[in-house]
């Protein structure tokens, strides 16, 4: 009885995670540049897999697992990870932004009082460099500043919060951008 229980706790398990993976439209950036469409296995209750491999199957049915140092990026339902190394490692990175300053965010798992929790990071990059850099907590708007120079008023949108706003922060870099390429030659 014992085992049987046991049985059904590991089908009821197994059954309930796969029941929450479903896959979904996609598309693969190989290394070359060649954009692959076709579907991408993802499991919102496991958000971190995202950061760290794509479960992928093209259009002919092929199955096969990305891993970041392999290609280039991938996206799904207007959610786009792009290839990048921290700290030594190969990530996937979120691109919350793209454009003359990009904001992206990386997932992570932590220990907080000895329990696994979900942590982000954020970081920027600019068109001129593609460079990732870290977003400091109270030094948003000074890390901005010299990028929005042609514009310094987006940047004084932000407000002067020494704590990290994400929305603020996507709103504001968002208006720049949309600036920023209708007055580029």
């Amino acid at each position: 009885m014992k085992y049987c229980l046991m049985g059904l706790y590991v089908f009821f398990f197994t059954f309930s995670d796969l029941a929450q993976s479903t896959f979904v439209k996609a598309y693969i950036i190989q290394m070359n540049g060649d954009t692959i469409r076709g579907e991408a296995n993802i499991n919102p209750k496991k958000e971190l897999t995202n950061y760290m491999k794509v479960t992928f199957k093209d259009q002919s049915g092929a199955q096969k697992i990305y891993k970041p140092n392999k290609v280039k990026g991938y996206g799904f339902n207007n959610v786009h990870f792009i290839s990048y190394v921290s700290e030594g490692e190969h990530y996937f990175f979120n691109r919350l932004i793209g454009g003359e300053i990009s904001l992206f965010k990386l997932g992570y798992e932590a220990m907080r009082m000895n329990k696994p929790s979900v942590e982000v990071d954020y970081f920027l990059s600019h068109a001129s460099n593609n460079e990732l850099i870290d977003v400091k907590e109270g030094r948003f708007k000074k890390q901005l500043t010299d990028w929005m120079k042609d514009h310094p008023d987006f940047i004084e949108e932000y407000g002067d919060d020494k704590k990290f706003d994400i929305e603020k922060a996507i709103e504001v870099i968002t208006h720049y951008n949309a600036w920023k390429a209708e007055h580029t030659e």
